[in-house]
């Protein structure tokens, strides 16, 4: 029994010298790394929060998005369109409003989601302002691009194509990016 109990201590003492041995070894990749915004360094590499980017997380990515554009469409049920559109903060690190869509939503902000170089705009239902008091049911999704990368001015020339689908209350669909029609540009 005695025996028993010294080969096991000898074995345990061994495994926990070999586990301390092993650990000490290791090199620690996140011991530089630091992530801002709540990010996580793991094997070296940030993992950022929701609405954060960047190799730091140092990068609020809806900034990129927020702002004036300039909007070139040409829907399936209507002829040629410019008009601008703003993008302005929303409730939470990854939420815009966009105020302006598709030149008929005025009053009433349309909801878009930020993640990474995409802009989601999740369906919803707006109905607009009395007297109009029409409703609108929009959904669709673009894709960001900075048309001067080398500016140091974090996206502030950028083009969106935008491919959405607007239904008003009577059922009539206007597509942009679908059934013959190109996406909607959006530029700033």
């Amino acid at each position: 029994m005695k025996l028993k109990y010294i080969v096991l201590s000898t074995l345990a003492t061994l495994a926990v010298f070999a586990t301390v041995t092993f650990n000490a070894c290791k090199v620690d990749k996140c011991k530089n790394v630091s992530c801002a915004y709540s990010g996580v360094c793991k094997e070296g590499v940030c993992l950022c929060q929701v609405g954060y980017e960047g190799d730091h997380c140092e990068t609020v990515t809806r900034d990129k998005f927020l702002g004036i554009w300039d909007v070139n469409e040409d829907g399936t049920i209507t002829g040629p369109a410019q008009y601008s559109l703003s993008i302005t903060e929303g409730t939470q690190i990854d939420k815009v409003y966009i105020d302006n869509f598709n030149n008929v939503i005025q009053g009433v902000k349309i909801e878009g989601i930020c993640y990474k170089d995409t802009l989601y705009i999740p369906s919803q239902t707006v109905t607009l302002p009395a007297p109009l008091s029409t409703t609108y049911t929009v959904s669709g999704k673009a894709q960001i691009t900075d048309t001067n990368p080398l500016n140091q001015h974090y996206y502030q020339h950028a083009i969106m194509n935008f491919y959405y689908k607007i239904t008003d209350q009577n059922g009539i669909v206007n597509e942009f990016g679908s059934l013959g029609a190109g996406p909607s540009i959006w530029a700033k």
